[in-house]
This record gives structure tokens, C-alpha cells and sequence, in this order.
């Protein structure tokens, strides 16, 4: 390879890798431009970077923001509910329970049981779990008002129910009927319902100083869940649905775009970190659609257990999905590869039993809660891979640790509620979801970040190469054209060479071919017949040599000169032939022309 090629990838590859450029075998000046040349890029580079405006701001501020507004949009705005009050409690108002063991009574059978066999509602803002899957809830509502009317709506405050059904009646009624009813519930097809959306209620009208007698049923493929709220306002209860469904939307809406970018993003990129994240970000946005009962809300019916297969199969994916990405973002195969392994086995196992659940029944029904618990080690074990990684100084690191900490942070509420006082739940699910989107956003600026660090490198590199090679062109160029010189120098001496091997050939091969001619026996001939070929040869190299000199060697000669060669070249041939060869050239004739080009010719 030639040197300046040397010259070039030794410098390529310093600056390729961030090493210390290597000193030239010669051209000392060169390599010392070039040195210098990469030290004012450098620091032109370092002040480009110190321009920059630093991102730990948007990375703290943002987050806040984004918190203090899902705090108060889901919480103040939409948990705010004005007007409700939890049943029993109130003067004239009772609330009983019955579990329906056999799960096919109807509503004359239930008004015919005995009072001693209905429970007694345990206390205000209390909710009962039955014990099988059909529970029947015997609601007595009064107006203690003698002149108002009331419009209220009676509310089982819990979304996650298969059906719903209310029958309002006179308590002085006959068994079996009544004024109005109301179908619902997750299982229930949208036009079998007169009241849309997910919310499990009736409208009960209570004119002055009367009572309604209501009667609820409520099934569910697990154990049904009633929690009964009286809004003696309907209007308040409409304001209060319609500020839920408006935070919830947003809320959705923007992992919907999160998602949506990271999805385009690694479209665009296909890096394995962001494909998993938006696989995560995914099925995420899948699980709170099914937590928050957002499919009933948009008129798409799923009930028990089928509701509990998509739900394991959600979890399972975010629980899959977040392991192999924390494996690729913390780049822990190359710190903790034992690490690396389980986290990838235990990655696939999860998506496995997201696969199996959509088939097998009791995966779903028995092992929804033993998976939930799952995921939960699994956050504990890959905050704990994050804490090991800290000694790494990896930027990603800080981000997943930050990002975690704001999931635990709203998912320690939803467990204390759940376990504790299951009437909060829906404020602990909201600090879930608030929790989540911090995570979520947080890991999304996170892999923008690590893309545009990337990218920064790469424009560096670049940078470095172009200097490089504007410093290198002068002496490159010049270079060439020395070696061209070099080679033309060496093809004019070849040809010098040539030619004069040729001239100093011709004259002993034409005597000995003349010799040859003259002399009798066969051995003679050959010999003749062999200097030709060789005269014909030298001949040809001498013309090439000419060619390519390309300076002729113009001067005037006789004509019969020009043709004596030819003849004497081809006479014993013409001899051997019985042939004669006659020249005929007036001698007073000149010619100028290259003798050694017009002899080849003729």
C-alpha cells in the first residue's frame, strides 16, 4: 500500500475511535498541521457543545409540570365529586344484601323473601363483595321533603361489573312490578343499554314525602363487587362523569402520542432499546384502557374471564416488554452478562404465559394475581440491576432509576388501597396512572436523550473526517502528481531501453540472416527462417517503443533504402518459390518520413 494511504487510515482511525493520532513515518510538517488542525476543531467542538443549553432542566421541569397538571386533573378535577352520598345514612333511607346462591332468581322471587333473610348493609361508605356471582341489593330511597321533588341517580361506584340491573318500584307495588329499570354493565352490548357509558346507575325520580323501593342485581363471573351512591342531583352526577371521561381522555391521549412517537421513531431507526419500549409503552396504554373500563366507555362489551385473559395478557407483556428493555437500554450484557442472561430468559417466559393465557382458561381465572405479583419482583429486581449499574456512570442509568421511582411512587398508594380500603381504590389507580405516565414520560426523553448523544457523536466524527481530509488534499494531490512524474520518467527510459535493444539486435540478426540464405542444407534454412521471425519481432518492439516515445525520427532517404530491407527479408522465400523479387525505385527519388516506421510498413 502506498505511504500516503498508510498515512490516511492511521489517521482515520485515531480519530474514529478517539485515539492519539500515531506520527507519520515522514513529513513531519504535515502531520504537525494535521495535529494542530484537530486540536482548534476539538475545541471549536467543546465551545459548540458549551453553547448548548444543558437538558437536565427539560428533564426535571417538564416532569414536574406534567405531574402537577395529571395531579390535578386527575385528582381535583375529575376526583372531584360534589353532591354524592355514600348509602346508608340518611333519614329514611335503607340498604340490605343477598347473595344468590342458586344465581337464577328473578325479581317477584327476590320481593318474596323473607326480611330476616336480607343482611343488613354493614355501615355507611361500606362495599360488599358477595359471595358467589349473582348478588341482589335492596335499596329504600325517601324524600323527607313535603313540597320538592327529587331527580337524583342511584350509582353502584365500581365500573367492573358483567351485568347490572335496577328495578325501581313502589314499595306498596304487586311482586314483580315496577316503574322503570336499567340494563349495564362491561358484558352488556351497547344498544341494550339506556344509559351509555360504563357507569352503573339509574335515574329514580322521589316526589315530596314518598318513597322508591330499588332493587339491584349484580353479576359477575369473580365475585361481585357494590358500593351504592345516591346523588340526590342528577346534574352534579352528569357534571361528574363528564369531568372523568374528559381527564381520562387527555391522560390517554397523550400516552396514545408517546406511544405513537416511539413507534415512528423506531420505525425510522430500528434500534432494539426503542423497539421494546414501544412494545412496553404499548401494552401499557392496552392495560389501562382495561383497568380504567375504557372499552364499555366507547361501546366495546368484554366480561369475565375474557376480560381477565386480555388483562394477563396485558400485564404480562409490560412486565416482558420493560425486562428485555432495561437489558437493552443499561446495557447490562456488558457490565452483569449472567444478569443479562436470566433477564432475557425471564423476559421470554413472561411473553410465553401472555401467549398461553389467551388459551388456556385458568391462567387467567387462578393466575392473574399470582402474575401481578410477578411483575412486582420484576420492578423490584430491575430497580435493583439499576442500582448495581449506578457504578457504571451510564446517563441512562439516572433516567431508568428517576423513571421507577416515580412508578413506585404512584403504584404504593393503589397497593395500600387495595389491600387496606378497597373504597379508595379509584384515588389509588388514579396515582397509578399518574405514576405510570411520569415513568413513561421520563423513559421517553430518556431514549430521545441516548438518540441525540448518539447523534452528536456522529456528527463529531464527521467533523473530525472532513478536517481531515481538507488537511490531507494539498498533500495528497501533490503526492499523485510526483508519482505520476515518477512513472512517466520510468515508461520514457523503458522505451529509451527498448529502442536501443532493438537497434543493437538488428544488425547481427540481418547478417546472419543473409548468412543463412546463402549457405545450402536445410539447418541453414532454419536458421534463416528463424532470424526472420526474430527480425520481425525487433522490428515490432522497436515500433512500439516509438509509439509510445511518440517522437518520430522525420529525415530524408533514397527510395530503393526504404524497400532493399523488405526485399532482402522475403528472397529466399521467393527463391524457395520459384519466384523473383524486382525492385524497381528511380535512386534520384527522396523521401522523408521515419525509416524504422515506413521499412515495418512495407
Amino acid at each position: 500500500m502506498p505511504a500516503w494511504k498508510n498515512k490516511q487510515t492511521s489517521i482515520y482511525a485515531g480519530a474514529g475511535h478517539g485515539a492519539q493520532l500515531a506520527k507519520p513515518s515522514s513529513d513531519y510538517g504535515v502531520f504537525w498541521a494535521v495535529a494542530l488542525a484537530l486540536g482548534a476543531n476539538t475545541e471549536r467542538l467543546e465551545k459548540m457543545k458549551s453553547q448548548r443549553p444543558t437538558p437536565w432542566p427539560a428533564f426535571t421541569v417538564v416532569p414536574l409540570i406534567v405531574m402537577l397538571l395529571l395531579a390535578w386533573l386527575l385528582l381535583g378535577y375529575a376526583g372531584s365529586r360534589p353532591g354524592a352520598q355514600a348509602l346508608p345514612g340518611h333519614s329514611g333511607f335503607s340498604v340490605e344484601y343477598l347473595d344468590d346462591w342458586q344465581e337464577k332468581l328473578i325479581l317477584s322471587q327476590v320481593e318474596a323473601i323473607r326480611a330476616e333473610e336480607w343482611t343488613a348493609w354493614p355501615g355507611e361508605n361500606v362495599a360488599v363483595s358477595g359471595r358467589t356471582r349473582a348478588l341482589w341489593v335492596k335499596v329504600r330511597l325517601h324524600n323527607p321533603s313535603p313540597t320538592t321533588s327529587l331527580e337524583g341517580i342511584l350509582e353502584n361506584d365500581d365500573y367492573f361489573a358483567d351485568q347490572v340491573e335496577f328495578w325501581v318500584k313502589e314499595p306498596t307495588s304487586p311482586p314483580g312490578s315496577f316503574i322503570s329499570s336499567e340494563l349495564t354493565g362491561e358484558g352488556v352490548p351497547v344498544t341494550d343499554k339506556k344509559f351509555k357509558g360504563r357507569e352503573a346507575a339509574i335515574s329514580v325520580t322521589l316526589p315530596a314525602s314518598t318513597s322508591r323501593l330499588v332493587y339491584v342485581r349484580l353479576e359477575n363471573y369473580f365475585n361481585p363487587y357494590a358500593r351504592l351512591v345516591w346523588w340526590p342531583d342528577a346534574i352534579a352526577f352528569h357534571e361528574a362523569r363528564l369531568r372523568n371521561g374528559l381527564a381520562e381522555g387527555v391522560y390517554l391521549g397523550g400516552i396514545l402520542a408517546l406511544w405513537g412517537y416511539n413507534v415512528m421513531l423506531w420505525l425510522r431507526l430500528r434500534q432494539p432499546d426503542i423497539g421494546w419500549y414501544a412494545m412496553y409503552l404499548g401494552s401499557m396504554v392496552g392495560f389501562m384502557i382495561l383497568a380504567r373500563a375504557m372499552l364499555p366507555a366507547v361501546g366495546v362489551p368484554l366480561a369475565s374471564p375474557h376480560l381477565e385473559k386480555v388483562l394477563t395478557l396485558m400485564i404480562a407483556l409490560v412486565g416482558g416488554s420493560l425486562t428485555q428493555f432495561a437489558r437493552v437500554f443499561l446495557e447490562v450484557r456488558t457490565s452483569f452478562p449472567r444478569a443479562s442472561i436470566w433477564m432475557q430468559r425471564w423476559g421470554a417466559l413472561l411473553v410465553l404465559i401472555a401467549v398461553v393465557s389467551l388459551f388456556v382458561p385458568w391462567v387467567a381465572a387462578s393466575g392473574l394475581p399470582l402474575l401481578i405479583v410477578c411483575i412486582g419482583l420484576t420492578h423490584v429486581f430491575l430497580l435493583t440491576v439499576a442500582f448495581c449499574m449506578w457504578r457504571t456512570r451510564r446517563r441512562q442509568v439516572r433516567f431508568f432509576l428517576l423513571s421507577f421511582g416515580c412508578l413506585f411512587a404512584g403504584s404504593l398508594p393503589m397497593v395500600a388501597v387495595w389491600f387496606v380500603d378497597s373504597l379508595y381504590r379509584d384515588v389509588g389507580m388514579r396515582g397509578l396512572m399518574i405514576g405510570s405516565a411520569l415513568e413513561m414520560l421520563l423513559l421517553s426523553l430518556a431514549v430521545a436523550d441516548r438518540f441525540a448523544r448518539a447523534q452528536e457523536s456522529l456528527v463529531e466524527e464527521t467533523e473530525h473526517r472532513r478536517m481531515i481530509e481538507e488537511t490531507y488534499a494539498d498533500e495528497l494531490e501533490e503526492e499523485v502528481r510526483e508519482r505520476t512524474r515518477e512513472l512517466q520518467a520510468a515508461n520514457a527510459d523503458k522505451d529509451r531501453m527498448l529502442s536501443v535493444i532493438g537497434h543493437d539486435l538488428r544488425s547481427p540478426l540481418t547478417g546472419l540472416m543473409r548468412a543463412a540464405e546463402i549457405t545450402e542444407g536445410d539447418f541453414s534454412k532454419d536458421a534463416a527462417r528463424t532470424s526472420r521471425a526474430l527480425l520481425l519481432m525487433i522490428e515490432d518492439l522497436v515500433l512500439w517503443a516509438r509509439l509510445r516515445a511518440g517522437k518520430p525520427a522525420i529525415s530524408a532517404h533514397p527510395a530503393p533504402l526504404l524497400m532493399a530491407p523488405a526485399v532482402a527479408l522475403h528472397q529466399s522465400l521467393a527463391e524457395q518459390a520459384d519466384l523473383t523479387l524486382v525492385q524497381e525505385a528511380p535512386a534520384d527519388l527522396w523521401v522523408e518520413t521515419d525509416l524504422v516506421l515506413t521499412q515495418t510498413l512495407v
